[in-house]
């Protein structure tokens, strides 16, 4: 996890919005294809927690989403 700064444009009545964020990496290991489920764990300062489930779709070379 990594402290991070989300920026917006555009977005619903605002014309430029930076909101902080925090940023999860994933690297698959080696050879590693399929469904990968990863579970965060949110806790906010007024004590309420929130628990967040991502499933990452890992596929072969050629495969990969580019950014």
């Amino acid at each position: 996890m990594k402290s991070a700064k989300a920026k917006a444009t555009n977005y619903k009545a605002c014309l430029a919005l930076e909101v902080p964020a925090y940023v999860a990496f994933y690297k698959a290991p080696p050879e590693f294809l399929g469904d990968d489920v990863l579970t965060i764990e949110v806790k906010y300062q007024g004590g309420r927690t929130e628990i967040q489930k991502i499933t990452v779709k890992v596929s072969g070379p050629g495969g990969q989403q580019k950014i």
